[in-house]
């Protein structure tokens, strides 16, 4: 027989040869082999009649690619329908699927498949989503054990989350570890392209590229380097810079009756409803030390505690999500609904009489670029200069938790991608709304040159001093 494919020694090796572990991360550089590696790992049961596979990629593009490759070595295997599914010789099948949208991650529910490959995990922007495509990786099959292969890049959507689920950097990689919950254990496999021989010797021109790639994307696709996030919207936060503990808090002045408070509500129901405080010390800066987060209760249920929690408080304005004015929240591009009513989300989380339980309740500012800007502007700090946002240590669990996972949107790099878990930073985008992001620290002019400016021309005046604080 003629060899088709085989696996070089190290991480393809190790991968194929791992038992009795359900969830395995083959994760790294770009070109370490990871795909063909997939391929083959679904092949260890195509022998068994019973046997059912599922393959999942980002869109139909990727999908295609996957299955030119596939073809190849799925030798007698039959391809057919779009999403494809594959029919061996033996009776085993292998069907495929791409998460275009958000139905994609429930179209699988229900169904039994022993084995799954999801290739791209960091495309897929939550660990819910991810867990929906799990649920179905399940066997009724004797001698054959549920397990899923997941390939990745560092970088995308889905970075953070998936760096917290495989435990990369706190675990020891190519060592299994047990979920506490589940019992069920769980690998990471790291791979560059030094461990694919066959790429770096065809195309030696592809290493020098992904050497020649910027910074992070280079730490991130040529070494595998998941401590570098390319794309990461607030890349300049610094848990141990911007997480402050009370006695410092009270250092730096919050906490005092004088100084400003604001609130931020953003509405959800099925997805998460979130509330962030934040308050205003006399220099300027800003800490957020409070929070409210979680999904399905009514808008009442979630104005009660918002006032139970505002009782010690003095809350200068709340800012919540415009769309919670709108009669119909299901109608929103239907203008003749979107008005102020006694019915809106916004009347029924206030409650009704002349003591409302939110005070001076307002629509917030949703310019979500300019939003997102002055929050970056205040998380921002250099080797001089300290941030103007802190938040206090152990009141906002969800709101630290959140800030490092956004992520830019392809088609506007300047927005935060909105499938992602964004709520509690949407909450706190609208408790800045009457919050501007301070100005840039300028050079002083001597006062010896400050009177030599007095005397110039007009002209010579402007440019001298625009080049001066340039």
């Amino acid at each position: 027989m003629n060899t088709l494919w085989k696996p070089h020694p190290g991480p393809q090796t190790e991968v194929l040869a791992i038992n009795d572990v359900h969830e395995t991360l083959f994760g790294g550089s770009r070109g370490g082999g990871k795909t063909d590696t997939g391929i083959i790992w679904l092949l260890k049961n195509a022998h068994n009649p019973k046997f059912r596979g599922l393959v999942i990629r980002r869109n139909a593009q990727d999908l295609s690619d996957w299955l030119d490759r596939a073809n190849a070595l799925f030798n007698g295997a039959s391809i057919t329908g779009k999403p494809a599914t594959i029919k061996f010789k033996s009776g085993a099948i292998i069907r495929t699927g791409h998460l275009k949208d958000s139905d994609s991650y429930i179209h699988f529910q229900g169904h039994e498949y022993q084995n799954i490959v999801i290739e791209e995990l960091t495309q897929i922007p939550r660990e819910e989503d991810y867990l929906k495509l799990l649920s179905s990786c399940r066997s009724t099959v004797t001698d054959i054990s549920p397990a899923v292969l997941c390939t990745a890049n560092p970088g995308g959507p889905g970075h953070s989350w998936v760096k917290r689920r495989f435990q990369i950097g706190i675990k020891e990689p190519n060592k299994a570890f047990r979920d506490e919950i589940s019992g069920r254990y769980r690998i990471y496999v790291p791979a560059t392209i030094n461990d694919n021989p066959t790429l770096k010797n065809a195309d030696p021109d592809y290493v020098k590229y992904l050497d020649s790639l910027p910074e992070p994307l280079r730490s991130a696709w040529l070494f595998g380097d998941w401590n570098v996030f390319a794309g990461q919207y607030f890349d300049m936060w610094d848990p141990k810079l911007h997480i402050i503990s009370k006695e410092k808090s009270k250092e730096m002045g919050f906490g005092e009756h004088y100084n400003t408070k604001y609130m931020g509500i953003d509405w959800g129901y099925a997805n998460p409803f979130a509330c962030v405080w934040i308050e205003i010390n006399k220099d300027g800066d800003v800490m957020a030390y409070k929070e409210l987060y979680g999904t399905e209760k009514h808008p009442y249920e979630w104005g009660q505690m918002i006032y139970e929690a505002n009782k010690l408080e003095n809350i200068t304005m709340s800012y919540a999500d415009p769309s919670m004015w709108i009669r119909n929240p299901m109608s929103w591009n239907n203008p003749a609904t979107q008005m102020y009513s006694d019915t809106c989300i916004a009347n029924a989380l206030m409650g009704n009489g002349d003591n409302p339980l939110i005070p001076n309740m307002v629509p917030a500012n949703n310019s979500r670029v300019n939003g997102w800007r002055n929050l970056a502007t205040f998380f921002s700090h250099s080797e001089d200069r300290k941030p103007k946002f802190y938040v206090k240590e152990g009141t906002c669990p969800n709101l630290i938790r959140t800030i490092p996972d956004m992520v830019r949107d392809e088609k506007n790099v300047e927005d935060i991608d909105t499938t992602l878990e964004d709520h509690i930073m949407d909450a706190l985008r609208y408790a800045f709304t009457s919050i501007q992001a301070p100005e840039e620290p300028t050079k002083k002019i001597p006062k010896l040159l400050q009177k030599k400016i007095e005397l110039m021309d007009g002209n010579n005046k402007r440019n001298w001093t625009y080049q001066f604080k340039g």
